[in-house]
């Protein structure tokens, strides 16, 4: 983006609605910037490789689901768009079943964390 002044910025993901801030610090844990990943790469703490778009589509359907409270929180249909070398380099919404195949695997995901935190806990209670 480029302001009048000249001032230009560079989003490498952005989150809006309710819960954006926990998502906008879930997405900077994410290796989607690449100037992060050179950075991180060359003290040895970071991974030193960028995820695909694909890989971060179902990484952010992932942070959206973990951090939506069923509870007290209204039902909500997940949309992204994306502007990467699989849509020519054009801001274009992600299909729909990129996106359905992501949620099933978020969930997956967040079901067997869930599952391990559980045995876990069930492990410190036997000792």
């Amino acid at each position: 983006m480029v302001e009048p002044s000249g001032v230009t910025y560079e989003y490498y993901g952005a989150a809006a609605g309710r819960g954006r801030q926990p998502a906008r610090t879930e997405m900077e844990k994410l290796a989607i910037n690449p100037k992060q990943v050179a950075a991180s790469s060359g003290d040895g703490g970071g991974e030193g490789e960028l995820i695909t778009c694909a890989e971060a589509v179902k990484q952010l359907a992932k942070i959206i689901y973990t951090l939506h409270d069923e509870a007290k929180d209204k039902p909500f249909e997940l949309e992204m768009s994306w502007l990467c070398e699989g849509s020519g380099w054009k801001h274009v919404g992600v299909p729909k079943k990129v996106i359905a195949e992501a949620t099933v695997w978020a969930k997956k995901e967040i079901e067997e964390a869930e599952g391990e935190e559980s045995e876990e806990d069930d492990d410190e209670m036997e000792d």
